[in-house]
């Protein structure tokens, strides 16, 4: 069993409330869960209305296939408008 997790620091494009940002992440973390069979939140500077750190986990039989997963999310996300990837990293458990 093979557990790994993207971890993504995001800035909000022209976000100018928490609202705006909220409607960015949540689009985003929808797609997510609609597409893929993996686990997505938001896990850090909620209170900030520019920045969104998000998790997105993953379980599988092989690591090959866990991260091919991570990497479709990771590119769902990047094709969210008005959302930055600044940095991402995949860490196995």
């Amino acid at each position: 069993m093979v557990v790994a997790v993207l971890e993504c620091r995001c800035r909000i494009l022209g976000s100018t409330s928490l609202k705006d940002k909220r409607r960015a992440v949540k689009s985003g973390l929808s797609r997510i869960r609609s597409r893929l069979n993996l686990s997505v939140a938001e896990v850090g500077s909620q209170d900030d209305r520019q920045f969104a750190d998000l998790a997105v986990a993953g379980v599988g039989s092989g690591s090959r296939v866990v991260e091919q997963e991570l990497r479709q999310a990771q590119s769902l996300l990047e094709s969210i408008e008005g959302l930055e990837i600044i940095d991402a990293e995949i860490a196995f458990l």
